[in-house]
């Protein structure tokens, strides 16, 4: 008889069907893994810090957005060229366009592609009660400039948030 035909023929064994269910699934884990990484490396999952928190205040804000309407307070916000670079601006209005009586005045500029390098703003007060701040070595790209100020209104303060997409060039 030949050789080829003295051969057993495979059969398959639990061994076998154990070791292709570990390669099948460890595979899995690995592909999965990689997947988890590069979503959790490309963004966190969380935009506002303490989410959970501002959602259990959440009617103050609805309240505080609601009388910032009615009193027709407003902001703007923008960049104006100088010799350094590029100088944030922001101005805080009453419905008359009267600057604003604020106090506790905090800026923020927001990256919207990522959260990783986002950035508080010290704010300088100007002469005609706008406020500034040099933004000159910001990267390239579309940020977000978002201001919060407490207002006095009545016995109380009301926050005071204004937003807006900036590009610098």
């Amino acid at each position: 008889m030949p050789a080829a035909m003295s051969r057993k023929p495979f059969r398959l064994t639990g061994w076998h069907v154990f070791l292709l269910m570990c390669i099948f699934f460890g595979f899995m884990f690995i592909v999965n893994g990689v997947f988890l990484w590069a979503a959790l490396s490309s963004f966190p999952g969380e935009d506002e810090h303490k989410s959970y928190l501002q959602g259990l205040h959440y009617n103050n804000a609805i309240s505080a957005r609601r009388i910032q309407e009615e009193q027709g307070w407003s902001a703007q916000i923008g960049l104006t060229p100088t010799d350094s670079g590029d100088r944030l601006v922001i101005r805080l209005l009453d419905r008359a366009g009267a600057p604003l009586s604020v106090t506790d005045v905090d800026a923020q500029l927001r990256r919207t592609v990522t959260g990783a390098a986002d950035q508080p703003i010290t704010l300088q007060r100007g002469a005609e009660g706008d406020y500034f701040a040099d933004v000159s070595l910001l990267e390239k790209g579309v940020w977000e400039a978002r201001v919060h100020a407490n207002v006095p209104y009545g016995t109380e303060a009301v926050e005071f948030s204004a937003s807006k997409k900036l590009i610098i060039p």
